[in-house]
């Protein structure tokens, strides 16, 4: 491979036309050779990680991202059903509108910028081979070790199904990130994955095409009709991730009359299971009133529009509907918003009004990247979440999945 960036980038360009013309089974193919060489080379992955969360913890780097950072045998495991499950799955390149002259195409070259989640190399591997994409990884200095790890058994498992190296690469060391991310003549597109201010700079850079993902500060309403009992279990779900939370619900906005119907009782059953209680000067002030709940007030108004990502939680109390859709629509991050309700208008005034690219009524936001599809479907392999608020939305808002790395051109018959 070239030293030269320019150069780097082309040759994963000519890749990404080679792999446009291979037959979907010949993906599929090593997709899953893919998945088995993460099974057999476990322990190289894992070794490679463990250097890098020893470099990590001397750095002093915050639990939240050693969480995201550590590899285990059972996540690696999870990662390798996650190929074998896009193996099998549909591909969009068949999903032709005939009648109207449009072909669904791969993107060309994508990169992805990340911190902390070695276990998004593979998935976007995987995920950039089923449609015809090459790739080019750019991981954080905290990923080094396993990103090269992952690289090494990507290059094996492609020269051994012969197809080109420059499918999936590594960007060269010591290449600036500004200089990968104005590369506008080969690369399609940029997904940077990571803290809320790790985004917003990639895309405050890019002059190439950006899809940015959110995590955390989702949503949800609980209306005057909904349910505690929906409320807990749907929040506790949001929590969990595998290992990051992408639609964990970290602001709770709940009707008036709840204050003397059991929210206080709730919230003491969140904080035994040690989580952070925050709220606006109304819940605050209730809590101390009624009972031994000691909340923290949430004192700038800009923490609302902000994600923890940790196991803290805000709560707002609002007098009706209209109030919660307002104030939603100004601080949530507009990717995973819930209501809870049993009334038939307030479910269809919230789906018409509040700007999220998912709204969840009286259902879980959980996320996974693996989405299981009723009735049998072959599931769905997610790399992340977009919200319909982010630069480039209008293209790619909600789950980051196969047909969000393609494109479409149309075909005019004389």
């Amino acid at each position: 491979m070239p030293d030269d960036l320019i150069g780097f980038v082309y040759h994963a360009h000519v890749a990404s036309l080679e792999l446009a013309r291979l037959d979907i089974e010949e993906k599929n193919q090593a997709i899953r050779k893919l998945a088995i060489a993460v099974k057999q080379e476990r322990n190289l992955i894992l070794e490679a990680n463990t250097l890098d969360l020893e470099a990590s913890r001397e750095m002093a780097i915050s639990e939240t991202l050693l969480e995201w950072l550590k590899l285990t045998p059972e996540r690696l495991l999870g990662i390798a059903e996650c190929l074998e499950h896009l193996a099998q799955a549909p591909s969009p390149l068949l999903n032709q509108l005939v009648q109207y002259g449009y072909k669904r195409v791969p993107l060309g070259t994508i990169a992805l910028v990340y911190e902390a989640f070695p276990q998004l190399a593979l998935i976007a591997i995987g995920m950039c081979i089923k449609v015809g994409n090459s790739l080019i990884l750019k991981g954080g200095n905290e990923i080094s070790h396993s990103q090269q790890a992952i690289a090494q058994i990507a290059k094996m498992v492609l020269a051994d199904c012969d197809l080109p190296e420059a499918t999936a690469l590594v960007a060269p060391e010591g290449s600036p990130l500004k200089d990968l991310l104005t590369q506008e003549r080969y690369l399609r597109l940029v997904i940077p994955y990571g803290r809320p201010i790790f985004v917003q700079q990639v895309c405050k850079q890019a002059t190439v095409s950006v899809l940015p993902t959110v995590m955390g500060n989702c949503y949800l309403y609980l209306s005057d009709s909904g349910s505690l009992k929906a409320v807990h279990r749907i929040v506790i779900a949001s929590f969990e991730g595998d290992p990051e939370a992408v639609n964990a619900i970290e602001k709770v906005v709940v009707h008036r009359s709840w204050l003397d119907r059991g929210l206080i009782k709730w919230l003491a059953t969140l904080q035994k299971r040690n989580m952070r209680l925050k709220g606006c000067d109304v819940t605050v002030a209730y809590s101390r009133n009624h009972g031994d709940q000691l909340l923290e007030e949430v004192t700038l108004e800009s923490e609302w529009g902000k994600a923890y990502l940790n196991q803290t939680m805000a709560i707002k109390v609002v007098d009706d509907l209209e109030a919660a859709i307002a104030w939603i629509n100004q601080y949530s991050s507009g990717h995973a918003d819930v209501l809870l309700t049993d009334s038939l208008s307030e479910t269809h005034e919230f789906s018409d009004r509040i700007n999220s690219s998912n709204i969840y009524i009286n259902a879980s936001n959980q996320f996974s990247h693996r989405r299981d599809l009723p009735q049998g479907g072959s599931a769905q392999i997610l790399l992340g979440m977009s919200s319909l608020k982010s630069r480039g939305a209008s293209r790619y808002a909600g789950a980051i999945n196969l047909e969000s790395l393609t494109t479409t051109k149309r075909i005019i018959s004389g």
